[in-house]
């Protein structure tokens, strides 16, 4: 799926990104705290239409909002309720940078990149299988 191709290639930019450069570097320069936090923030975003889409698809639920997708996924099996906590923290960090509810710091940003990082990628692994059954039953025609 598209999506999941999408957060992996973020994951990947935001990890050889902090991997070559130090965190003073990164923090010191504009351009790449703003190219760090669009990389961050659409990768939340990603992985919020997965979850919207998993919750109408496999649940037959419209959630009301991010946090909500992610409620079905845990009443589903799909996530555990720490990692339900992880998520709802970078969805707080998406919705504080696109809507403006306060400013977040580069040193935020910076964090949130290098401590999250693994929650995108254990997302991946806890929606996976469910998103091969469903391409497997529509590329089968059931």
């Amino acid at each position: 799926m598209a999506k999941i191709g999408y957060i992996k290639e973020q994951v990947a930019s935001i990890g050889e990104l902090l991997k070559s450069r130090k965190k003073e570097d990164i923090l010191m320069d504009p351009w790449l705290v703003r190219g760090l936090k669009y990389s961050m923030q659409t990768a939340v975003e990603a992985m919020i239409d997965l979850a919207y889409h998993i919750a109408a698809k496999k649940f037959g639920h419209a959630p009301g909002d991010a946090r909500d997708a992610m409620r079905i996924l845990l009443e589903g099996g799909l996530i555990t309720r720490d990692r339900l906590t992880g998520y709802s923290a970078m969805i707080g960090f998406r919705n504080r940078v696109i809507h403006g509810y306060q400013e977040v710091s580069a040193e935020k940003v910076y964090e949130m990149a290098r401590n999250e990082l693994g929650d995108f990628e254990q997302f991946i692994c806890e929606i996976g299988a469910v998103l091969e059954d469903g391409e497997n039953k529509t590329n089968d025609g059931r």
